[in-house]
Formats: C-alpha cells, structure tokens, sequence
C-alpha cells in the first residue's frame, strides 16, 4: 500500500447511547466498502457505519485500540455532543 492511497477508518456509532467504537482502519475505499456492504444490514436499529478518511497509516495493529482513530473520530465525525469511545470485545 502506497502513501498516495486514501485510507479508510471505519467507525459504528450508536445514536440510542451516544457511543462509538472503532470497527476498523488502514483501510483501502475498497475494503471499507465491502466491509459496510457486509455489515450494514445487520445493525441494531439506532446504530450506524461510519467511515472518515485517514490522513495517515496508524501504527496501532488493531483499530479498536489506536489512539489516532480515537483523536479523527473527535476531529472528523461531527457529532454533537460528542460520543463515549467503547472498546468493542470481538
């Protein structure tokens, strides 16, 4: 993967708590469309996908515990007021 390519962090918010855990990052368009693709019909109503551009590669080697997409989720998701992060258990 190039430094030219756009990358993908990929956030699930849920509205009814006002929470957000991150699902995954580094991703290319391509992989976080499939993964919203593959995912969004299975969501609780009240949750949502949302995907917010990386302006850099995270080192962090699982995005649930990545500092970075913490700080570009309070930076770039607009959300008011501004959710809890909840580390997800996979």
């Amino acid at each position: 993967m190039t430094d030219k390519q756009h990358l993908k962090l990929i956030v699930v918010y849920d509205r009814n708590r006002n929470e957000y855990s991150i699902s995954a990052h580094n991703q290319s368009a391509e992989e976080a469309q499939k993964f919203v693709d593959q995912w969004n019909p299975q969501l609780i109503q009240g949750c949502s996908l949302i995907l917010l551009d990386q302006v850099r590669r995270h080192r962090a080697t699982h995005g649930r515990d990545c500092r970075a997409c913490r700080e570009t989720v309070g930076r770039s998701a607009h959300l008011e007021p501004q959710p809890k992060f909840i580390r997800r258990k996979e």
